[in-house]
Formats: structure tokens, C-alpha cells, sequence
């Protein structure tokens, strides 16, 4: 399930990177102040430059993060073959445990009765048992 988790939350960084591209496109495309020239034709504002800039950083970072996620992932996947025995492994040892579980159930059970009939006893016993006197 960790597996699962990682590779979750990689797809998530990855839509995070490909909206932040998406947003970065859409907000350059519609900001006033583009001066293209014919020389420069990608001329653009200081503020244009630091706004790019800070959303090249969020990308890389996503982007490593991302990458430090997938370095943890497991090299090979278990094949439908290798569940299936594991699995069956995992079935197997839960029936045991079932019937170590079922064992102690019924030993549980044998305990509370012979407790159960000692507190009786020593109960009639303590009933039958004459009253302490009180010393002088």
C-alpha cells in the first residue's frame, strides 16, 4: 500500500507541474506589458521575468520531488503470478492464526471456568467460616 501511496502522490506533482505550465501560459499570454519587437520577439517586462522565474522554481522543485518519489519506488512490480502466491501465502498464515486464535479462545474460556468455580468456592468456604472475634 506504501507503493500505492508513492505512485499516488506522484500523480499528483505531475498535475501540479502541468497546471502550473498550464496557469504560467495562460497568465503570460493575457498580462499587459508583452513589448515583443521584431528583433526580440520574446521581449518581455522585469516583472514578467521575476513572475517566470518564480514559477520555474515551483516546477523544478515539484519536479524533484517527484523524481525522489519515483527513486523510491520498488525496482520490479510482483507479476499476477507472484500475488497470487502471495496471497495464497497470506491466506494461509491468516487460517493458522485463526486456529492459534481458536485455541486460546477455548483456553481462555477453561480458565474462566475453573477461576469462576474457585471464587465459589472460597466464597461458601468464607460464608461457612465462623465470624473473627474481636480481640479485648
Amino acid at each position: 500500500s506504501e507503493t500505492f501511496d508513492a505512485i499516488t502522490q506522484i500523480q499528483a506533482y505531475i498535475w501540479q507541474i502541468s497546471k502550473t505550465y498550464e496557469m504560467t501560459i495562460h497568465e503570460l499570454l493575457e498580462s499587459k506589458g508583452h513589448a515583443p519587437t521584431k528583433e526580440n520577439p520574446y521581449q518581455m517586462t522585469e516583472e514578467q521575468m521575476k513572475f517566470i522565474q518564480a514559477r520555474a522554481q515551483t516546477i523544478f522543485q515539484k519536479t524533484k520531488e517527484a523524481d525522489l518519489l519515483m527513486g523510491s519506488l520498488p525496482k520490479h512490480f510482483a507479476s499476477e503470478d507472484e500475488q497470487l502466491k502471495m496471497i495464497r501465502e497470506l491466506e494461509k498464515e491468516n487460517a493458522e492464526t485463526g486456529e492459534e486464535l481458536k485455541k486460546a479462545i477455548e483456553l481462555a474460556g477453561e480458565w474462566k471456568k475453573k477461576v469462576s468455580a474457585r471464587i465459589q468456592q472460597v466464597a461458601a468456604e468464607a460464608l461457612k467460616a465462623p465470624a473473627p472475634t474481636r480481640p479485648e
